[in-house]
Order: structure tokens, then sequence, then C-alpha cells
């Protein structure tokens, strides 16, 4: 009797190191989760109240996420009708592991085309997309014929109605060269600021910002929270996974959307982040 029971105590427990390495390996690598958030301040006018501004990041074509991910991507991103739209770096894998077909490239630049914002689509670049000249080239080339405007220690002002949101990119960490004067030149404090930058760890630099985004550290990935604070890449050693605060700016720090050097995901499942600006008056 005990025999059987055992043996039915090891039965399910292999159904379920089975379904838990099926969601690690195939499901959760597929499944993108749509984070949704509000964000009240001050600065916020009735002409930005409502202003929906989506972030994703890491997509990593050519490892888990190919043509049918970033359709999909696309799909998520739209049903929330986006005012503004931020890609976060690390557009492409590995230049060296993988090559783009000229088809590929095509497909990729029509789903980000495809990608609707009323006020605009940014980026800034991932030291993926910094890793060779050929990769930067091409990463440049996907993410302008996609409509996406780069921003690399620059900043651009979107007027809406009879307001201003200042949208500032800061250059990686990691292969790239952050100027963090250059990239706040002209910034007004007065008027709602958001921040871009491939590696979170630059946010003890910032000082004039209301919301920045990072992303970078895949949320781990793989996150095993008693053996994480073991291995932390460079770039996100000490702003890691989620949410910090600093005086009156708020890092926000995406999970991504793809995966690098192996598809699995645990407990850092892919996403993208959905910000509702609101009125504090």
């Amino acid at each position: 009797m005990k025999l059987k029971k055992w043996f039915i105590i090891g039965g399910m427990a292999a159904v379920i190191l089975a379904l838990l390495i099926y969601n690690v390996f195939y499901i959760n690598i597929k499944t993108i989760t749509a984070v949704t958030k509000t964000y009240t301040s001050e600065k916020i006018s009735d002409d930005l109240d409502g202003l929906t501004v989506i972030f994703f990041s890491d997509l990593h074509y050519g490892t888990a996420v190919k043509e049918a991910e970033v359709k999909k991507l696309t799909t998520i991103i739209n049903s929330f009708d986006p005012d503004i739209v931020l890609f976060g770096g690390d557009l492409i894998d590995d230049s060296d592991a993988y090559v783009f077909a000229q088809n590929e490239k095509d497909e990729l630049v029509a789903s980000l085309k495809d990608i609707d914002a009323r006020y605009g689509k940014y980026a800034v670049l991932g030291n993926h997309d910094l890793g060779s000249s050929s990769i930067h080239e091409t990463a440049v080339s996907i993410l302008n014929s996609g409509d996406f405007e780069i921003l690399t220690n620059s900043n651009t002002r979107i007027r809406i109605g009879n307001d201003f949101v200042n949208i500032v990119g800061i250059d990686s960490l990691i292969l790239g060269e952050p100027d963090i004067e250059k990239a706040y030149s002209d910034i007004d404090d007065g008027q709602f600021t958001i921040s871009l930058c491939h590696t979170p760890d630059v946010f003890d630099d910032i000082s004039k910002t209301d919301i920045m985004f990072a992303g970078h550290s895949h949320g781990g990935q793989v996150y095993l929270p008693l053996l994480e604070t073991l291995y932390r890449p460079n770039g996100a050693k000490k702003y890691f996974k989620g949410e910090y605060r600093k005086d009156d700016m708020l890092l926000d720090i995406t999970n991504g959307v793809g995966t690098t050097l192996y598809d699995a995901r645990f407990l850092a499942d892919s996403e993208i982040i959905v910000y509702r600006l609101t009125s504090a008056s």
C-alpha cells in the first residue's frame, strides 16, 4: 500500500515538474503580459490627463521572438490606443549568431510600422544594438523604417493641446556613451518629462525626470528570489527589477519581451508596460 502511495506521489510530482518545464521553456516565452499602471502628478495638466504611454524593450528578435510574436506584440499595443509608444533597446539579439534575411527585416519593419501612436514613437538603443557596426546599422535602419525616432543623448518636446511632454533618450551604459548633460539640454523642469535608457543604473545620475523607463535585466529572465543577488548584469547592478523611487522620480524596469542566452522565463514574464497619466488636480 505504501509503495502504491509513493508511486502516485512520484507520478504527480513528475507531471508537475513536466508542466513547469513546459511553461518555462515554451509557454512563458511566447506569452506577452500587458502591465497597466497609473501615474498621477501635479505636472500633468488637463491637456495631458488620460494620456496613454506604452513602453516595451528587449525584443531580441531572432531568439524566442520571430514574426508571429512581433505581430502579436503589435496587436496588444494597438489594443490600448496609445498616445506615445517607447522602445528601450535591444531590437536584435546577436548579429554573430543570427543573420537577418531581407524578408525578415521587411516583416519586422512592417510590424513596427503598424504600431499606432497618436503623438509618436521613440526609441533608444541597447548594448546588443551596439555590438558591431553592422548590427548598429541594421537596428537603426529597422527602427527608423518602422517610424521610430531614435533619441541618443537627446530629447524631443511633444505638444499636446496647450501643454508639452518631454521625451529624453540616454545612451546605454554598456557599449554606449551616456551624456546626461547633453540629453537634458534645454529641458523645462516644469514640464512633464519621460526618460529612456536601456541600462537602469543610469538612474543614479538623473535629476530632471518624472518617469524613467529601462530594460536590460529581463527581470532576471529566470528569476530565483534567493539567488538573484548573486548575479546581476553590468548596467543593472543596483536597479534590477520593477519600480524604484528617488526624490520625486520613478524608475520602472520592464522584464522585456524577448530572451537572450537561452529561451526560458520563470517569475519574469514577457511584458509591456502601459501607463495612464492622470492629473492630481
